[in-house]
């Protein structure tokens, strides 16, 4: 194997590979990158055995000075070692050659000869049979997890809670996820009449939306145990988690006996001080005193003392309540939601109670949060 390449674009590729690779696997070999090169193009391929991502740079005639081929072959190197070396290389061009098991970077005046794996023993990519495919742009579905990834369990004892439940039908994508004491809804038109009903890990997501920016539609595939996002020059590769996930809907409440309507950026503030005190304190519990149209927000009195907060509320309907609640729930949950007005409803002071905007009646737009029993 031997080639050239411009610095800068092997350092992008290594970037996408390496966020697949993890210290803890089971199979030596996936610590490495397997470095492919052919007649017209180099391929990395990073697995952690979840996740596998590959990706291609191709010496096209308009972008020849990226990527020069003089000798096909494949290894795998060191990802940590390898990424590092070429990321602290100072010349802009990186010429590689493999001397059978030995990798060769020269670069400028710097040349190191590190030690690489045989390609032969790197497991295969997943295949993806009988593929169902669905169409969305990256924006729907960078909003899809930023909605929905705060409420991914993160206990392995439930593992299909460590996923985001999508449902996909009739035009429509549902993404579920909670972790039982919090739930996240999102449902969103599509256009694609295609149906799926699969569990996709949280980590998955998180490091499939850091490869979105500058992508403007996508493909999501699936099979029964595997999903497969195209992304042009870089396929990303996702197990899917196996069992049938709990359901949901009946959690979230159809009626509601107390509610109002509250600014955002008003009541993130008041929790930010209130989260203070909670945590200062060890106990990470707070509480909502609704009484004759007004809020309080407080916690209890302790060692480190207490605070307690008035908030302005709107369009209060029903029953005076008071309810107790984790407080960096609510935080995360207004962070997800993203909207100016909310709409929190109460049935009572031990059920689950709901937050969505203003803006919305149904439940397209879901957050809903466990109270915290004070006895």
């Amino acid at each position: 194997m031997k080639f050239s390449v411009k610095r800068s674009e092997l350092v992008n590729k290594l970037n996408i590979v390496s966020r697949a690779i993890s210290g803890k696997v089971m199979i030596p070999i996936l610590t490495g990158i397997k470095i492919s090169v052919t007649d017209s193009d180099l391929t990395l391929i990073g697995s952690n055995s979840e996740i596998s991502i590959k990706t291609v740079l191709s010496n096209t005639p308009e972008k020849q000075e990226n990527l020069v081929i003089a000798e096909k072959g494949e290894i795998v190197a060191n990802a940590n070692f390898f990424t590092n070396i070429i990321k602290r290389l100072s010349g802009d061009r990186v010429d590689i050659t493999t001397e059978g098991s030995q990798i060769k970077i020269v670069a400028g005046k710097s040349e190191f000869m590190v030690s690489g794996q045989s390609a032969d023993n790197y497991p295969q990519l997943p295949r993806i049979d009988d593929l169902d495919s669905i169409s969305l742009s990256s924006k729907q579905l960078i909003d899809i997890i930023g909605e929905t990834i705060r409420s991914v369990s993160i206990q392995d004892s439930r593992p299909l809670l460590t996923g985001i439940h999508f449902i996909i039908d009739n035009e429509q994508l549902k993404a579920v996820s909670t972790d039982s004491h919090r739930l996240s809804q999102r449902i969103t038109q599509i256009s694609s009449a295609n149906s799926a009903d699969v569990v996709v890990p949280g980590r998955t997501l998180t490091e499939l939306r850091a490869l979105l920016e500058g992508i403007d539609q996508l493909n999501l595939q699936f099979d029964q145990s595997q999903l497969l996002v195209d992304l042009g020059q870089t396929t990303f590769y996702s197990r899917l988690l196996e069992g049938q996930y709990p359901d949901t809907d009946r959690l979230i409440p159809s009626e509601s006996t107390t509610g109002f309507v509250i600014d955002a950026a008003q009541l993130a503030s008041s929790l930010d001080r209130v989260s203070l005190v909670a945590h200062q304190s060890g106990n990470l519990v707070a509480k909502f005193t609704i009484k004759q149209g007004k809020l309080t927000i407080s916690t209890a009195q302790s060692e480190v003392g207490k605070v307690s907060e008035e908030l302005s509320i709107d369009h209060f309907i029903g029953q005076d309540l008071e309810i107790s609640f984790n407080p960096d729930f609510v935080r995360d949950a207004l962070s997800s939601i993203a909207e100016e007005q909310l709409n929190f409803s109460f049935t009572t002071n031990l059920r689950p109670f709901v937050i969505r905007p203003a803006s919305f009646s149904d439940n397209n737009k879901v957050q809903l949060i466990t109270p915290v029993r004070t006895f």
